[in-house]
């Protein structure tokens, strides 16, 4: 499979979620049902802003 069509697809899904992850190692959902791009932009905004948590995106199975 050509791997430019898979993320293309991934790009698309509409099944990526941003997480947080507090001090005290409690994770939370912030949002669900975006495409990677925005998801990968949200995280890249909390981070830019200085926080001490974690963020991250990852896509449904």
């Amino acid at each position: 499979m050509n791997e430019n069509i898979s993320k293309e697809a991934a790009d698309r899904s509409g099944d990526w979620s941003v997480w947080r992850q507090g001090d005290d190692g409690n994770q939370f959902l912030i949002e669900e049902g975006l495409f990677e791009a925005a998801a990968r932009q949200m995280v890249a905004e909390f981070e830019a802003r200085g926080h001490k948590q974690l963020y991250w995106a990852t896509q449904k199975k």
